[in-house]
């Protein structure tokens, strides 16, 4: 039943000052109270309740209680592994079977009955009958955090989860299904007995081989449900097998290794495979692919230092430990300076394949050699110079080294600073920094390592920089100070690191029983970004990674060059890649500074080539290769059984149930949901309208047109 209310601001003041004009009106009109003069005093007494009125604001409200039918939301999974199936039972089809259940479309007849699909995001659905079961990954966790905020205060009663419980990838299902605030009615599809199935779980080489040095490649088989049996486990590539191994067939993970040996340098991409076993699962997780690149012989790295310190031999130290690195070293003496054998590695810096700075005063540098590692870089070397309390100072902001190097340094005072401080990365992941495959878990490795002690300030950064690291407190121009970055000078390669006492990632990660994979990850991704030379082209490719799981979206980077090697921008470029379903392109985005990046969708396992076609303001079109791996299959094929447990947790910390598709009438026909009381609330704002405001006028030109007709004013 609808109920009426009224509302006014300052209704005593105002009504006590109305009741006061009335009396005073009164007495103005009291001697003339009959006939006309009683109209006018009414027609007054009008005009008066009326702007009392409005100064009051009035609001007129309404309330109208009703009840509505309680919402269930069903969720279907819909990624690839719903394709599986277990017997004679095919997933996707028991799910069909499971929305069109009579009992879920009777309880459409007392609710509001809402469908959703869901595998990495959740999306709405129409029709059950479009759904297409290719999701790549499975996240239940974040479709019931977005279903909860896409029905918040919209009367959800139930949650119907039908899936097989996949997760791989996202937050705790059972946190989300808590958080829901409303029972999950999960119906569980597939055998949650582990059947058989032979799964490559990883294959692993080095990126980088050499010329007469074997690569050891070794590969991680998972088998479920055989116990006896043999299988060929087969290396190929270009087609050809190179190696193969016999396997038993045993319950468990098993190691193999292989020793490859190529016989020529480039790019390699091997095939590691099982071949099909009968009654097995799934034969999607049986295959894999890794890739290389194969150079002609060890690097050869020369390094110079200003001083003996911990951070040189902390460096050494991994360095040392890669045996595909041939280190050249010296150590300035003082007060006797360096050695005569720099002189002879300097005159023939064109026989190493990168220079290691670490805290070298610019004196010993000033004249011929730093021009020397000018031109070096210029034509297509690689420089890594570290900071120190002897580098990175006003004499290197004057030194033609600047040109080339990618930190600016201050040119007045001194700039190493003595202070504890954290480092922090920014969004975009460069390969240096890409230790695992996972970005969120190589944030978090950064952020638990312990605080360093010292650093360089800087003044800025070079235009075509790219910065690696931060400062988390010092500040440049508002933002955290770069301490890391890299940059490309033509064919060359530079990078600056202006941290200091980085040996503590070794020492004190060791003294709390962990290790410095981490850090030492990050010294050998830095020499191997630096060594691998780029093509002289006027359109350079790269990823955003040299492996992507099958499904996984492809970043592309592109820069596009002028004639005179200088950034060009306003080009328009095109990134095409060809695999098994035909040629895939996407335009790429300029980013200034001639960078351009897109995204491709999720392709097969394979080997792929992209090339990336440029249309310059001059009218010409260049055109640059880049290369990327899908190596692993799909997250959905490395769990192929259901995962009943996770099911019934999600069922019981949401006070729901976990039933098999088998119980879902019965689960169905006995919940009870009731209708729930809806308020709904309604109001009328009378001040602010123009209709009282005509009224009002109308009222007074009405008294105004009477006295004047009757001569009374």
């Amino acid at each position: 039943m609808p109920d009426f209310f009224l509302s006014v601001s300052d209704g005593v003041i105002l009504g006590f000052f109305a009741l006061v004009l009335l009396f005073l009106a009164y007495l103005g009109y009291r001697s003339d109270l009959r006939g006309l003069g009683a109209y006018l005093l009414a027609l007054r007494v009008a005009v008066l309740v009326l702007v009392v009125v409005l100064l009051m604001a009035p609001i007129l409200a309404l309330r109208i209680q009703t009840h509505r039918n309680p919402l269930v939301a069903v969720l279907v999974d819909t990624s690839e592994s719903m394709r599986l199936i277990d017997g004679d039972h095919n997933r996707n089809k028991v799910a069909l079977e499971v929305l069109n259940n009579p009992a879920l479309q009777a309880l459409s007849k007392r609710t509001r009955v809402e469908f959703f699909q869901f595998a990495d995001g959740l999306q709405p659905i129409n029709n059950t009958g479009d759904l297409t079961w290719n999701g790549r990954a499975t996240d239940i966790a974040k479709a019931l955090d977005v279903l909860r905020e896409q029905t918040k205060g919209n009367g959800l009663a139930l949650a119907v989860l039908i899936s097989d419980g996949g997760q791989n990838r996202g937050g705790q299902p059972e946190r989300a299904a808590a958080e829901l605030n409303v029972p999950v009615l999960v119906v569980g599809i597939g055998d949650p007995m582990a059947q058989k199935d032979v799964a490559i779980s990883s294959a692993v080489v080095d990126p980088l081989g050499y010329m007469g040095r074997p690569l050891i490649l070794q590969v991680r088989v998972r088998t479920t449900g055989f116990d006896q049996g043999h299988a060929l486990l087969r290396v190929a590539t270009n087609g050809r097998e190179i190696a193969e191994k016999n396997m038993v067939l045993l319950e468990g993970e098993q190691i193999h290794d292989f020793e490859l040996n190529p016989d020529r340098p480039g790019r390699y991409a091997y095939e590691i495979s099982v071949a099909p076993q009968p009654g097995e699962r799934t034969v999607e997780n049986n295959r894999m692919l890794v890739s290389t690149e194969v150079l002609e012989s060890r690097l050869r790295l020369l390094v110079l230092s200003g001083s003996p310190s911990a951070d040189l031999a902390y460096l050494l130290r991994v360095l040392r430990a890669d045996p595909n690195l041939d280190l050249q070293v010296f150590i300035r003496q003082q007060p006797t300076g360096w050695t005569k054998e720099v002189q002879t590695a300097f005159a023939d810096l064109n026989r190493q394949d990168a220079v290691v700075l670490i805290n070298v005063p610019q004196a010993e540098l000033a004249g011929k050699p730093e021009q020397d590692l000018v031109v070096y870089v210029k034509k297509g070397g690689a420089l890594l110079a570290i900071g120190g309390d002897a580098a990175f100072d006003a004499r290197y902001a004057m030194s033609p080294l600047s040109d080339v190097l990618p930190l600016r340094f201050e040119k007045l005072g001194r700039t190493l600073v003595d202070a504890s401080f954290g480092v922090e990365l920014p969004e975009s992941r460069h390969p240096i920094m890409r230790i695992s495959s996972d970005p969120l878990a190589d944030r978090e490795a950064w952020a638990a390592l312990p605080p360093l002690l010292s650093y360089n300030r800087i003044s800025g950064v070079a235009d075509q920089a790219t910065v690696l690291i931060r400062h988390d407190l010092e500040r440049l121009n508002g933002q955290p100070m770069p301490l890391v970055a890299v940059m490309r000078v033509g064919p060359g390669k530079t990078m600056a690191v202006a941290f200091h006492s980085f040996w503590r990632y070794g020492l004190m990660m060791w003294g709390i029983g962990k290790n410095d994979a981490l850090s030492q990850a990050f010294w050998k991704n830095a020499v191997r970004w630096l060594v691998t030379r780029d093509e002289m082209s006027r359109v350079r490719v790269t990823t955003e990674q040299s492996t992507y799981r099958s499904g996984e979206d492809v970043v592309v980077y592109a820069q596009v060059f002028d004639p005179l090697m200088q950034p060009m921008t306003d080009a328009q470029v095109k990134a095409v890649v060809q695999d098994s379903n035909g040629v895939r392109e996407v335009i790429l985005r300029d980013g200034g500074d001639g960078r351009y990046s897109g995204r491709l969708g999720g392709f097969p396992q394979g080997d792929y080539a992209c090339v990336v076609h440029a249309v310059t303001r001059d009218g010409l079109m260049e055109e640059g290769i880049g290369h990327f791996t899908v190596g692993r299959y799909s997250l959905e094929y490395e769990t192929v059984r259901m995962d009943a447990e996770l099911l019934r947790e999600i069922a019981s910390h949401s006070g729901g149930q976990f039933v098999l598709p088998k119980g879902v009438t019965e689960a169905l026909t006995h919940w009870e949901l009731m209708p729930e009381p809806v308020v709904e609330n309604y109001k009328l704002r009378l001040w602010g309208h123009r209709w009282p405001l005509f009224v009002l006028v109308g009222l007074l030109a009405l008294e105004w047109i009477v006295r004047r007709r009757r001569g009374m004013i």
